[in-house]
């Protein structure tokens, strides 16, 4: 009766448990400031959110049919408990497993913005360097022209 839907809880598990694996290491990528490195771990995120949305949807599926195998609308653990015992505690520990992971991760991606802040904030502040905005303005209200990257070019 659930099995199919202990497959996906157990394949959701998985997943998430590589994710955070490769979250884990995503901050290395950061602080070296290497966009190969960075893409790549943005590529491979958003196929793991594709991933993650199907197997969701998969769940649901597997969840309502054994809803409709039960004759019920919807079910619960405590429904499930009542049917099958032991199949009810797998997918509660499969799902409790799903949820701590999804809280690591979570916790991973904050994280993982904070150093991806600090490496733009220091990337911007190269750039400020080296070609600097003037702060003064023309008559018209609009920025004074100042020297550009192309006018540093020319010197040499």
């Amino acid at each position: 009766m659930l099995e199919e839907a202990l497959a996906l809880a157990e394949e959701l598990k998985l997943a998430l448990a590589g994710e955070v694996e490769r979250s884990r290491r995503e901050r290395e990528r950061l602080v070296a400031l290497d966009p190969d490195r960075i893409f790549t771990g943005a590529a491979e995120r958003a196929a793991f959110n594709a991933e993650v949305a199907r197997l969701e949807a998969a769940l649901a599926g597997a969840l309502a049919r054994t809803a409709a195998e039960l004759g019920v609308t919807d079910v619960t653990l405590a429904r499930l408990a009542a049917r099958a015992p032991a199949a009810a505690e797998a997918l509660s520990r499969l799902l409790e497993d799903v949820r701590a992971s999804a809280a690591v991760l979570a916790e991973l991606d904050r994280l993982n913005l904070a150093v991806a802040g600090r490496a733009l904030a220091c990337v911007q502040g190269y750039l400020a360097a080296l070609d600097p905005s003037p702060a003064a303005y023309d008559r018209h209200g609009q920025r004074a022209r100042g020297r550009t990257s192309s006018a540093h070019s020319r010197k040499a």
